[in-house]
């Protein structure tokens, strides 16, 4: 829609009716002021579909991205919303703002990879019952069928360094290669940190650097970019990025709403990446290896409009207590990946038509149908961890790379280079992505 100067209250509560109609195939239309979460028809993660679908119908950035307090969810506040709603930063181009990459210097590939989930599965109905919630509300509202969670002898460490020897193994090089550990853990809370602990388990030589990022869910991104610039700037060769999360223990306090804790599972990730050369996909070339997947540029930014949201604090006897606004999280999540592949589309050059894969973080596997379905991708170009494993922090993006790499690896015929695009948003609202190819 070109204009919303001339849009008359009639014509935005046929576009609201249209929008609403969109998303109740099966049932007649309410009045237009019934709210339609209040009446059941429908559910949080419906309420932010439609938001989602008058974006991309009015072609509003962020509509509805903090829906008012005490606001009706109904036709004609829609309709009202639309009619208020003006561009947030008028003329601006994706990414013209918020691109970051550096061109020119030798390339980085990654030439391995490895993965680990918690040992435990636990039915979304004996999270339900654990935590008082609705029955099937986990899988029919956010699409989790189980999580993985942590035995009783696993951490961030022991998942962290499953992965990582995966990592190595397929590789074919031992721990003292490595130049630089780059490690990422929201749930890691000890000293030494979590990449220093990590470095003595895997028996890293004594000169090997150990550093850890943060940034949540987006961690292991900047990881990545972290572990790039590095082997760029020095005269070192290899590198392994880890990302390991156990949010089963973190997250069982009193004051942790159950629908937030009912969501998370139990990971870690682990990447091999090597500098100047393409290495071969996961195995030496005369043994029918692929070309590795360069890294490509990396994107960033933080949406602080978004920090509410999602909160956490650790302190006193109440331990963890969280803020979480589910629906307007959902809805900024799905509405900032978007506008991260865009940018990702201008500094690649190639659109996301063109691309094998999406390797994305995923709050839940509802959320990722809504993006795919505006974004206008194929959800079988998704790997989805979190379907099986729920949504796993920082690792939950790399282990859908992991699976996107392997089954890039299994094709008699795989494209060469692929093309994959990397998206997440954390707390704050961080942001960042990447592409490889």
């Amino acid at each position: 829609m070109s204009s919303l100067e001339n849009l008359d209250e009639s014509r935005a509560l046929e576009l609201s009716r249209q929008c609403v109609a969109s998303k109740l195939p099966f049932q007649a239309l309410p009045g237009d002021d019934d709210d339609l979460v209040e009446t059941g028809l429908l559910d949080s993660m419906g309420w932010v579909d439609v938001l989602i679908s008058v974006e991309s119908a009015t072609d509003i950035r962020g509509f509805g991205d903090i829906w008012p307090e005490g606001r009706a969810k109904s036709i004609r506040a829609l309709a009202d919303m639309i009619r208020e709603a003006r561009r947030r930063v008028p003329g601006e181009k994706p990414g013209e703002s918020f691109a970051a990459g550096a061109q020119g210097g030798p390339e980085v590939s990654i030439g391995a990879w490895g993965y680990a989930l918690g040992a435990v599965t636990v039915s979304t109905d004996q999270i339900e019952s654990e935590c008082a919630i609705p029955p099937h509300k986990i899988r029919n509202g956010a699409g989790i069928r189980s999580l993985q969670v942590a035995a009783d002898t696993e951490d961030e460490l022991t998942l962290g360094q499953r992965a990582a020897e995966a990592a190595l193994e397929m590789a074919e090089i031992p721990a003292e290669r490595i130049d630089f550990l780059v490690a990422t853990s929201t749930t890691f809370l000890n000293l030494p940190s979590f990449a220093a602990s990590l470095h003595s388990r895997l028996l890293l030589r004594e000169t090997s650097g150990a550093l850890d990022v943060g940034g949540a869910c987006v961690g292991l991104i900047y990881s990545l970019a972290v572990a790039k610039s590095l082997l760029r700037m020095s005269s070192e060769a290899v590198a392994l990025v880890v990302a390991s999360e156990v949010h089963s223990r973190r997250l069982n306090a009193p004051h942790v709403p159950g629908e937030f804790r009912g969501l998370f599972g139990d990971g870690a990730c682990a990447f091999v990446l090597t500098r100047g050369q393409r290495n071969s996909l996961a195995a030496p070339a005369d043994r029918g290896g692929h070309a590795a997947v360069r890294l490509g540029d990396f994107v960033w930014g933080c949406s602080a409009t978004f920090a509410s949201s999602l909160g956490a604090k650790w302190g006193g006897n109440a331990g963890l207590t969280v803020q979480f606004k589910g629906e307007q999280l959902a809805h900024a999540a799905v509405t900032q990946m978007e506008r991260i592949l865009e940018i990702l589309e201008n500094k690649s050059g190639r659109p996301r038509t063109e691309v094998d894969y999406f390797a994305l973080h995923q709050p839940n596997p509802r959320v990722v149908e809504i993006l795919a379905e505006k974004a206008k991708i194929p959800l079988g170009r998704i790997p989805l961890p979190s379907a099986t494993g729920g949504n796993l922090g920082s690792a939950t993006c790399g282990i859908s790379l992991c699976q996107a790499l392997t089954d890039l690896r299994a094709r008699p015929n795989p494209p060469q280079p692929p093309l994959i695009f990397m998206a997440a948003v954390g707390p704050g609202l961080i942001w960042g992505g990447a592409f490889l190819n």
